[in-house]
């Protein structure tokens, strides 16, 4: 009895410690029903100061643990390369942009009209030209 005792306290610390989030940590980020990548920047007891991979500063913001869950590193991206030629959206219609970069989960595009500038995207978000 005492042997089941000792091991569901060390089970509920092992949980304890995967769980706990810390600056600089790589975590997927629950907003509006959709999850995703970016870092803890602060923490504030059970809050925790959030910043989005490939968005503005203007969208950091406090969440809770249950807006968290551990990151979850993917396979790199290969689909697209560098210069390549594809459409993306913008707004809902599709506009022709070139691949400048591949991140590790994400493509940075150059959208071909200048006023649309550049994003990070999905692979999903992207159709070959």
């Amino acid at each position: 009895m005492r042997r089941i005792f000792l091991l569901s306290i060390v089970a509920a610390l092992v949980t304890l410690n995967a769980s706990a989030q810390q600056v600089n940590e790589k975590v997927q980020i629950e907003h509006n029903g959709t999850w995703y990548d970016g870092k803890i920047l602060k923490t504030d007891g059970e809050k925790y100061y959030v910043g989005y991979d490939g968005w503005d500063d203007s969208w950091n913001e406090w969440v809770t643990v249950d807006k968290l869950k551990g990151y979850a590193t993917k396979t790199p991206l290969t689909k697209f390369k560098a210069g390549d030629k594809v459409e993306v959206e913008y707004g809902m219609v599709p506009e022709p942009a070139t691949i400048i970069e591949v991140g590790e989960n994400k493509y940075h595009i150059k959208y071909d009209k200048s006023v649309f500038g550049d994003k990070w995207v999905t692979e999903k978000q992207i159709k070959k030209l």
